[in-house]
């Protein structure tokens, strides 16, 4: 029965952030949907990292480097470097771009860390269901 558990943990480790990011792909802009992952890099992502994934894809879709159409480090043909302090305060980096970069970690965190809890509780579910020890 323990191998049933860890399958399903591992089915769902994969399945709720997919979905969720799945979700939130059909709500973005069409410039942070050009900036989302291609189909490798998120599978990837999911399978390696599960619910922490939510930190990248946060990141990826809602970072400083997407700003506001026209804006200077926005646009086609800027790289998608990650944004650094030193180098943003060389650039003239605002306050909101740290908030906006804040925003998107945080984002990011809490999404995962809501992931986590529903899989505990399917799993601690699933346990009592089976009459598993939890």
């Amino acid at each position: 029965m323990s191998t049933l558990r860890l399958a399903l943990q591992m089915v769902l480790g994969i399945a709720l952030p997919f979905a969720l990011q799945r979700w939130d792909r059909r709500r973005l802009t069409p410039e942070q949907r050009a900036a989302c992952w291609n189909g490798a890099t998120w599978g990837a992502a999911l399978y390696a990292f599960g619910p922490l994934s939510m930190l990248g894809w946060c990141w990826v879709t809602r970072g400083v480097q997407h700003g506001r159409p026209g804006a200077r480090g926005s646009g086609p043909n800027v790289s998608r470097s990650v944004w650094h302090p030193y180098r943003a305060r060389a650039v003239g980096a605002r306050g909101s771009e740290r908030f906006r970069a804040l925003k998107a970690l945080g984002l990011g965190a809490a999404s995962a860390a809501a992931l986590v809890l529903i899989l505990s509780g399917v799993d601690y579910l699933f346990a009592l269901a089976l009459g598993l020890p939890p």
